[in-house]
């Protein structure tokens, strides 16, 4: 293992029970060497009822702001300045991630490179029994083709994500070299080294909307600098667990911007770790 202090940084919002589940699986983790800091887009006394509570064997660290709306990325840029790691680690609260996930994202680390994961989507009456504790995380990731059909019939999507292929092996490198066009980052499940996010200045929090901002537009910031997309699709898998999903023109409105940044060639973000008055 790569001798390499790693943080890993889970975005939230109000979602306790569903935190609870990702950092149950970060404890049990292969390995163990990181610290968890929790970056909350809201103050709510639950969650920090409940992380005051929580029993750990990794350190965890908690962040949060006024709920002013959708501000993830100002709450994501608020965690790097405040992690400890030289390497970090970023999940979603609602993302439950495999035994093996961070050991894996450390040993693929590399220099200029950022490393990426996809989820598998797991749906309603599923993402129930893993809720309620009927049905074990660990036995689904361990028995995951014997449940393929019936998390289809639930309606999940992007099941083929949940395929643990190991690194290195035929199947794995075949898929992923097949995949290789398509690829990108993906905000929910993806690493870097702390210093190459310092470069592009962070997350641009000109963005005030999911999608786009948290992850695409990281991908060709990063490239700009050389640091280029290294993929650990069945290699670092998670669970997203269901729940409604409403982006409103997020979406448009988030490529707009970025759109308006590249013809700008605005590589290194005005308002991100450190302002434009700033530096």
């Amino acid at each position: 293992m790569k001798a390499m202090n790693i943080t890993v940084i889970i975005s939230v919002y109000k979602d306790v029970e569903a935190l609870r589940l990702v950092l149950d699986s970060l404890n049990t983790q292969s390995y163990l060497d990181f610290d968890v800091l929790i970056s909350e887009d809201c103050q709510s006394d639950e969650m920090k009822t409940f992380l005051e509570s929580y029993q750990s064997k990794v350190s965890i660290s908690h962040i949060s702001q006024k709920d002013e709306g959708w501000k993830k990325n100002i709450a994501l840029n608020n965690a790097i300045r405040s992690s400890t790691g030289d390497y970090l680690l970023f999940l979603d609260g609602d993302i439950v991630p495999y035994k093996n996930f961070v050991e894996n994202h450390s040993l693929l680390a590399e220099e200029n490179r950022f490393l990426s994961g996809r989820r598998a989507e797991i749906g309603p009456f599923f993402t129930t029994l893993i809720r309620k504790r009927y049905l074990s995380y660990r036995l689904l990731e361990k028995l995951y083709l014997s449940f393929y059909l019936f998390l289809a019939i639930d309606r999940g999507k992007h099941l083929e994500e949940g395929l643990y292929l190991g690194i290195g092996t035929y199947l794995e490198k075949k898929l992923n070299a097949k995949k290789k066009k398509k690829m990108m980052l993906v905000g929910c499940n993806f690493s870097c080294w702390k210093k190459d996010l310092e470069l592009i200045n962070g997350f641009d929090e000109d963005y005030r909307g999911p999608s786009v901002g948290e992850d695409v537009d990281l991908s060709w910031r990063f490239n700009h600098f050389g640091i280029t997309y290294k993929s650990v699709r069945y290699i670092a898998n998670t669970f997203h667990l269901y729940h409604g999903r409403s982006w409103g023109n997020a979406w448009e409105e988030n490529h707009k911007i970025m759109k308006q940044k590249k013809e700008a060639k605005t590589f290194k973000c005005k308002n991100g770790l450190v302002k434009e008055n700033e530096q």
